[in-house]
């Protein structure tokens, strides 16, 4: 929970302990319907606690999933990364491709020509 969180939660919580202190206190000194809607109006600071501690497990579970997420997506770079090293490894010289396929490099571990014939 966020500092915002929680400091919101505080005052709604001290919001609903006063409106329930108030509707104790006015309990049978003013009418009926106005005890009532004092209790149900001290309710309302309770939903709002509901619903703050509901956004924080909201918010803990998206930051889990971006985790989640980013370390495939760092498993994704690394294995792409092997693999174009493979290719690389696996490619022939620079002269065989430029020549088109006539010769090799001297340092070319395959000095093997690589025509179309077969």
């Amino acid at each position: 929970m966020s500092s915002g969180s929680r400091t919101l939660t505080a005052m709604y919580a001290a919001a609903a302990l006063w409106l329930s202190f108030c509707t104790v206190r006015t309990w049978g000194t003013v009418p009926l319907w106005t005890t009532f809607a004092m209790a149900l109006a001290s309710l309302a600071p309770v939903i709002g606690v509901v619903r703050e501690s509901v956004i924080a497990d909201e918010r803990r579970a998206v930051a889990v999933l971006r985790e989640r997420e980013g370390r495939r997506a760092a498993w994704r770079d690394e294995a792409a990364a092997a693999l174009a090293q493979a290719e690389v490894e696996a490619a022939c010289c620079e002269r065989w491709w430029t020549s088109c396929a006539t010769e090799h490099d001297p340092a070319c571990a395959h000095r093997t020509s690589r025509g179309t014939t077969a």
